[in-house]
């Protein structure tokens, strides 16, 4: 493995992302090791779990063989655990508060592994610099990660129909999954939307793609989650929908 990729909600204005590739160098310069650093995405919402799984889901399932640093961590510095889960293509490397539940549907899981933190006396508050950037590292210099071996970890969840994704086109992407849909192409589905400013209830055509209709539309997307848009235009700003709203499909017809 030659490619660590990072995910994180960390921006571009302050120095963190700087500070995990600088850690993770620095420690790869001492056994004369190379390394591509590729950023996956820094613009993960803070604090938001779902965006950042969703992230994960829709890009490293297309890369070779890599370890996959994601840092989402909103309790940083509380008494949950941080893991290592090897894959039938690469490592990936977190805190275990659900940010791989997606993308773990699409890899083959070989093993899962508790992290011990104490090892690198990490600070309270930069565990991706202190402890994932230093693991990353140290799984390519040993080309695999040893540890204690666990059989379960977080998962987001999905009981409750709700947004987790809203992309910079304004499409609004659900956790109803394409088997979960019981509707036919050209179909008329009545969808309410539980927001913060109250319930809503919209009519969206069944399509294919996004140039299908002229208002609402719901399709299945490229990973196969439903998604609500409208062509050309914002759909989450006309409804004013947010992460985590509730989705209740109605009717259809």
């Amino acid at each position: 493995m030659d490619i660590i990729t990072l995910t994180t909600d960390f921006g571009y204005s302050e120095g963190y992302v700087g500070a995990m590739k600088g850690r993770i160098l620095n420690i790869l310069k001492k056994y004369n090791k190379e390394v591509k650093i590729i950023d996956i995405s820094h613009d993960i919402r803070p604090f938001n779990i779902y965006h950042g799984a969703y992230v994960l889901l829709t890009s490293i399932p297309y890369f070779p063989e890599a370890v996959h640093i994601a840092v989402v961590d909103p309790t940083v510095g509380s008494e949950r655990r941080s893991i290592v889960i090897e894959t039938k293509n690469g490592y990936l490397v977190g805190p275990d508060n659900g940010i791989f539940s997606y993308v773990l549907d699409r890899l083959k899981v070989k093993k899962i592994y508790k992290i011990d933190e104490n090892k690198y006396n990490p600070s309270n508050t930069f565990h991706g610099r202190d402890v994932y950037a230093v693991v990353g590292a140290e799984i390519i210099i040993r080309n695999g990660y040893d540890g204690e071996e666990i059989d379960d970890i977080v998962r987001l969840d999905d009981k409750t129909k709700r947004v987790i994704h809203i992309d910079r086109f304004g499409n609004i992407i659900t956790n109803i999954r394409e088997n979960e849909v019981n509707f036919s192409y050209g179909d008329d589905v009545e969808i309410e939307i539980k927001t913060r400013f109250g319930k809503k209830r919209i009519k969206c055509k069944f399509v294919r793609s996004y140039y299908e209709g002229k208002d609402f539309i719901c399709l299945i997307n490229s990973e196969g989650f439903l998604e609500i848009g409208r062509f050309m235009d914002s759909a989450a700003e006309k409804l004013k929908v947010d992460y985590l709203d509730e989705i209740n499909i109605i009717t259809s017809s």
